[in-house]
C-alpha cells in the first residue's frame, strides 16, 4: 500500500469521523437544545437521530419527563396574623427548552427559580387566609391556587407545574408550645366551671331531695296522727259502747287494767288505807 492510499484512508476516516461526531440521539425521554458556542441555533423535541455541525454545535439535553421540587419548609403569616410552618413540593416539566435554558443554564439554577417562586406564590395565598382555613380548611382549593399562580410565573422560563402540594402546615415550635399551654389552661378553666357547675346542681338535687323527703314525712306524719285520731275515736266510741251495754263488766275491767299497770313490777309499793277504793275487788264482799 502506498502513501497516497494510507492518507487516503486516513483523509477518509477523519471524514467519517467528523460525520459520526455530528451524530446524535434524543431518546423519548429526553428534548435537546443545540447552541453553537453558547448561542441557542434550535431546539429538538422529537426522539430519534439528529445531526449538528461538527466541533462548532454542542448538543444540551434537557429532561422530558415530570420532575419534583421540594420546597423548604418556611413560615407564613395567615391573615390573622398567626405563624405557621408550610413544608410543600412541586412535581413541573419543562415545556418551552429554549426559554428554559435562557433562563438557567443548567437543572440546578431552574430548580431554584421555580423554588423562589413557588416561595413567593405560597406566602400570597396563604397571607390571605385565617390559620383555621389553612390548617383544615380549604386545603384542595388553596393547592390548586398555588398551583396556578406558580404556573404563571413559571411560564416566564419555560417550565410548567404540574402539581402542588402542601405536605405539613404547623405551627412553629415556639407557637406550638404556647398553644399548648394556652389550651392546657383553657381546659382547666373549663373543667373547673364544669366541677363549679356540677357542685351546684348537686346542691339543688339534694336541696330538692330533702325538701321532698320533708314533705314526705309531713305527709306521712300528718296521714299518721289522721289514723290515730280517727283510731283514738273509734277505740272511745267501742269503750262508750260497751260500757254502754255492761257498766259492771266494764268497771272491773278498767280496775283489772288499773291493777296491771300498778303491780307489774316486783318491787312496786303501794300505800293505801285498807278500805282504799282501788282495792274493793280485794274485799269481801258478803
Amino acid at each position: 500500500m502506498n502513501a497516497k492510499s494510507i492518507i487516503a484512508l486516513v483523509i477518509v476516516g477523519v471524514l467519517i469521523a467528523v460525520g459520526l461526531s455530528g451524530l446524535f440521539v434524543v431518546d423519548e425521554r429526553r428534548q435537546a437544545i443545540v447552541v453553537k458556542f453558547g448561542s441557542p441555533q434550535r431546539t429538538v423535541t422529537e426522539p430519534g437521530l439528529h445531526f449538528k455541525m461538527p466541533f462548532l454545535e454542542q448538543v444540551i439535553f434537557l429532561e422530558k419527563r415530570i420532575l419534583s421540587l421540594d420546597v423548604p419548609p418556611q413560615e407564613v403569616l395567615a391573615s390573622d396574623q398567626r405563624r405557621i410552618l408550610v413544608d410543600s413540593f412541586a412535581r413541573y416539566r419543562i415545556v418551552d427548552p429554549l426559554k428554559r435554558y435562557q433562563a438557567a443554564r443548567d437543572e440546578r439554577a431552574a430548580a431554584s427559580l421555580l423554588e423562589n417562586a413557588m416561595e413567593s406564590t405560597v406566602r400570597q395565598v396563604l397571607a390571605q387566609e385565617p390559620m383555621n382555613e389553612i390548617v383544615s380548611g380549604q386545603r384542595a382549593e388553596l393547592m390548586k391556587r398555588i398551583s396556578d399562580l406558580t404556573n404563571e410565573r413559571a411560564h416566564s422560563f419555560g417550565l410548567e407545574v404540574v402539581d402542588v402540594r402542601l405536605k405539613r402546615v404547623d405551627l412553629p415550635a415556639d407557637n406550638s408550645e404556647a398553644i399548648f399551654r394556652r389550651m392546657e389552661t383553657e381546659r382547666q378553666r373549663e373543667a373547673a366551671e364544669k366541677r363549679a357547675s356540677g357542685q351546684r346542681d348537686a346542691v339543688k338535687i339534694r336541696a330538692a331531695a330533702d325538701r321532698q323527703v320533708a314533705e314526705l314525712l309531713a305527709e306521712a306524719e300528718r296521714k299518721s296522727q289522721t289514723i290515730r285520731g280517727e283510731a283514738d275515736g273509734e277505740a272511745v266510741k267501742i269503750f262508750a259502747n260497751a260500757y254502754s251495754k255492761d257498766e259492771d263488766f266494764f268497771e272491773f275491767y278498767r280496775t283489772m287494767q288499773a291493777y296491771k299497770k300498778s303491780l307489774g313490777k316486783d318491787d312496786t309499793r303501794l300505800v293505801l288505807s285498807p278500805d282504799s277504793e282501788f282495792f274493793k275487788l280485794f274485799m269481801d264482799r258478803k
